[in-house]
This record gives structure tokens, sequence and C-alpha cells, in this order.
């Protein structure tokens, strides 16, 4: 396939087509079709690659854009090794390339609107603003923002309307693949997408690798098009949360540069950790369990990293410094957080210190005072340990000696009998993993850590209120009941995770939950904790 070039610069529109009948019968495929058709530039060529169970759609592109190529990929899974055949079917190094995911239906004007910014702004890689599929006036993305460790932040929140606050066109560091124009030169000096990145993360890989060579990333934003946005939807076969993770780490640890990966792996390291604990007590434990499997998983994968880092090298034209300042400075999960932190309708806005105050400042402060309280509390059973009496009854020295136990069949309570053990001396056992097999250790934060727990799910439960402060003062009055101390002077365990079930999920989310109902759900956990106190 060669592209003509009469008089404006060629432009080969290549789309992805995955089995579009599989998802509501396919009836949207026909606007996507449509999009194409429209199109008013003056040389654009279609090439349609078609994955999957072809069905009928080579027919269906044939009645909509009758000189588009149709070509069937054997054995194509992922959109990037998919849209790679583009450089083995269309001759020449002019022009561009304008990569589309199957459910992008495009405006009229868009992709000369795409090639026009492409040559006023001197771009390596442009794309549109892309839009709500069944509703164009709310905003779906405008470009990404990426930080050091891949993390992506998507510039606009959920639902947020079109009122041209992001109509300006500007720089970003990637863009999304549903829609993206890379020069033909560029992007066969690029290689192409990673041919080992199938779904998720192949769009930040390919623009990471442009700012190596110097391109320009830009969003044109006056360029429109709607997304329908269904991968999940449409392969429920992938597991999608460990292809992001995967495909993050493998990306990073690849294209990072030498001197700054060691430090940057032990960050990435902390930070897993990090995310897992925060995944786990918020209820995202899919995510969080994904990032731990993606972190241990490049390890065997590291011959593959080391080979993709020495096929790029030559491709690093500017210094790692530079595009390293084109990365978001800190987490782009928690300036995204942050961000709809401060969108929340009853959040007050205007001034410099209400800014400072949701953007994080005084909960800091706040939290530290909280833990000194639990420590300086606790500080003689976290020194001494905790003592053998009611409830608070010894782990043993041996964790296998447990699990020994539980699996012997043999109860030795009172004169001894056969029969099953309780589950609790396994999952003892397994839990010793975190202190690294100290009992007495997990013997002390098993009693200390409820009082923390406890803390957060308030923090969590406040969040019915509007103010950090609001929220800061719930918590640190929670902590500071007597009633803990109380229940571990007694030995009273349940008690204490009586107290450390106020983690509950999302309540601050439902529909009508108002502060009296917090009160109303503290003084039910209180009354619990009292009772089970006085019992």
């Amino acid at each position: 396939m060669e592209p003509a070039s009469p008089l404006a610069p060629p432009v080969v529109a290549v789309m992805v087509v995955h089995e579009p009948h599989e998802l509501s019968g396919g009836g949207w495929f026909d606007e996507v079709l449509a999009g194409l058709a429209r199109q008013d530039y003056a040389n654009l060529k279609t090439l349609v690659l078609v994955t999957g169970d072809p069905g009928d759609v080579p027919a269906r592109v044939a009645a909509a854009v009758p000189r588009a190529f149709v070509r069937a990929v054997d054995g194509g899974d992922g959109f990037g090794p998919t849209a790679n055949e583009v450089l083995h079917l269309v001759d020449g190094a002019n022009g561009f390339f304008c990569f589309l995911h199957d459910d992008v239906a495009l405006e009229p004007d868009a992709i000369r609107l795409l090639v026009e910014e492409m040559y006023r702004s001197n771009a390596g890689v442009v794309g549109p603003k892309l839009v709500e599929w069944d509703d164009p006036t709310v905003l779906q993305h405008v470009g990404y923002g990426v930080d050091r460790f891949g993390e992506i932040d998507p510039l606009v929140e959920p639902g947020e309307t079109d009122q041209e606050q992001h109509d300006a066109v500007r720089d970003v560091f990637a863009l999304p693949s549903a829609c993206l124009m890379v020069r033909a030169d560029l992007f066969r000096s690029l290689g192409g997408f990673d041919a080992d990145i199938s779904f998720h993360g192949e769009d930040v890989d390919l623009c990471w690798r442009a700012h190596h060579q110097g391109a320009r990333v830009l969003v044109v934003p006056s360029a429109r098009a709607r997304h329908l946005e269904a991968l999940e939807q449409r392969r429920p076969d992938l597991s999608h949360e460990v292809l992001r993770a995967r495909h993050r780490m493998r990306t990073v640890a690849t294209l990072t540069g030498i001197r700054r990966l060691p430090l940057l792996t032990l960050q990435m390291v902390l930070i897993t950790l990090a995310q897992f604990v925060v995944g786990v007590l918020s209820g995202q434990v899919a995510r969080a369990v994904a990032g731990v499997r993606a972190l241990i998983g490049i390890v065997p994968r590291a011959p593959g990293v080391i080979a993709r880092r020495r096929s790029v090298a030559p491709g690093r034209l500017v210094p790692d410094r530079e595009v390293v300042g084109l990365q978001l400075r800190g987490s782009a999960r928690l300036a995204a957080h942050l961000r709809s932190r401060d969108a929340r309708p009853d959040a007050q806005r205007g001034t410099g210190r209400a800014w400072r105050e949701r953007a994080g400042a005084s909960a800091a402060i706040g939290w530290i005072a909280i833990v000194a309280i639990v420590v300086i509390g606790a500080r003689e059973l976290l020194t001494g340990g905790v003592p053998s009496f009611g409830q608070f009854l010894s782990f043993g020295d041996s964790p296998r000696a447990l699990f020994d136990q539980y699996t012997s069949g043999w109860n030795p309570e009172g004169l001894g009998r056969t029969g099953a053990s309780p589950t609790g001396l396994a999952l003892i056992s397994l839990a010793s993993v975190v202190t690294l097999f100290r009992m007495g250790l997990l013997h002390t934060l098993a009693i200390v850590a409820p009082i923390l727990v406890g803390a957060v799910g308030m923090w969590r439960l406040s969040g019915a209120f509007s103010t950090t402060k609001a929220r800061l003062a719930t918590t640190i009055v929670y902590v500071a009941l007597p009633l803990p101390g109380q229940l571990v002077s007694m030995g009273r365990w349940g008690a204490l995770l009586t107290f450390a079930a106020i983690m509950r999920r999302d309540l601050d989310k439902k529909p009508g939950f108002k502060a009296r109902d917090m009160i109303d759900l503290q003084s039910f956990i209180w009354v619990q904790g009292a009772q089970e106190y006085q019992a």
C-alpha cells in the first residue's frame, strides 16, 4: 500500500478492529466508519487491520469507506503489536500515521486540524480532545500527565463538563492511543509501538521514547472525537489491572536513565508497598495486588528489560534530565486524588489558605500528632512487649510450631483431643512473615495496630465533612478516647477489634450520608466497645 501525495501531505489512518459485533451488536461501529468517511482532508488513506473473528467487518468497511484497505492480522493480540503492521504495509517515511481504536468517531475536520497543528508547532505526536460517546459535552481525555513512576494523571476529572477550559494547544507528556497522529519518519525511527505491550501502556511508552528524540507531544483540543472506551467490557478475558501495572513498570525500567534507575528502583519498591497497604485498607484490593505482582514479576523478566534498554539506547538523543523535567513532580495518583477532592461541590474554594488545607499540609501535621499520641500512649508495650493476660495470650516463639500444630490434627487444649485445630493458628503463622518471623513483635502489633486502624477508619468516615480541619478534629477525638487504654489494661482484644471496626468502605460516598449519620455510627461503635469491655 503506497499513499499518493498530490498537494497535501499524505496521512494514513490506521484503525485496529477487533470483533465490534461483540458489544451491543456493534451498531456504534457504523458511526466510527462514518466519521472516517466524512473527513475533509484531501490526502487521506485508510488502513483497517482486523483481528479475531472478522465477521462482517470487511463488508461494513467497504460499504462505508469504499477505498479503505482491509487486512486480516493473524494472531494479532494487542493494539500496539497489530498497529505496527503499518510499517510493513506502507512504504516511505513522508507524511503521517493516524492510529485509531475501533471505537473512536472523529469529527469531520479532525484529521485536517491535527495536520495543521503538526506543521504549525513542529510537533512529532499530536492528538485530539476526546469526549464521552453518549454525551459529547463531557470530557474524557485531553492528554496525560505522567510521573517518574509511570503513573498517569488524566488531567480531567470523571464527568467534567467541557466548558472550553482545556481548549488551548499545549504540550503534554503522553496522549491516549485511542487517536494519535505521529510523523511517519519518527514512528519508523522509534520502531513503532513496543511489541511486548499488548494493552494498556503502549501510548505512554511511545510518547516517552518520542521525548527521548526531542519530539514535541501536543494535544489539539480544536480537533474532537467521541470515544466509547469499553475495552474492559469487550475483553473480560484480560486481567486489566495486572496489565496496567506490569506495562507501567516495564516502561519505567526500560526508559529511565541508567543513573537514576537504582534510586528509582528503591523508590518504586517503597511506593508499591505503601500503595499495597493503602489499597487494602481502602478496598482497592485488585489494584493493590496487581502492583505487587508486577513488581515481583519484573525480576524474571529482567533479561527482556535489559535487551529492550539496549534496543532503545540509540534513540536517546535528549539528555534524561530534560525528559524528567517534562514529567509531573511527586505522585500523579496523589495529584489526581487531591484534585478530585478540590472538585467536590461542597468544597471551599477561592483562597490560598483553603487550597493549602485541601492540599494536605494540615492533614500531614494532624496525622503526625495522631501517630505520636498512639506511640506515646503505647510506649511501654512497644518497648517491653505485651504481657500474656486476658485475651492477650502469647503467640509462642516459633511460627513453624503453630503451623505444625494446625496441620497435626491434635488439639492440646485440656487433656488433649483429636480434631481440627483453629484456623487462627495458621493465620498467625502466615502473618509472622510481615514481622520477619518475630512472634513477639507480631503479638505487640496485633494489640497496638487496631488503635491506628480505627483512626484511619474514622478519617475515611469523616469524609462527609468538607474541610480537613473537621476531619482531623473528629479523628483526633476518636483516638484520644480513654476506651482503648481501658481495654488494653483489661486484656480485651475483641473489644479493641470492635474499636477498629469503624473501617468501612465508601460510607462518605453514599447518597444522603450526613454528619449526623456518622455520629450515630460512632455512638453505636462506642456502645458496642463498652459492652464488650463490660463483658
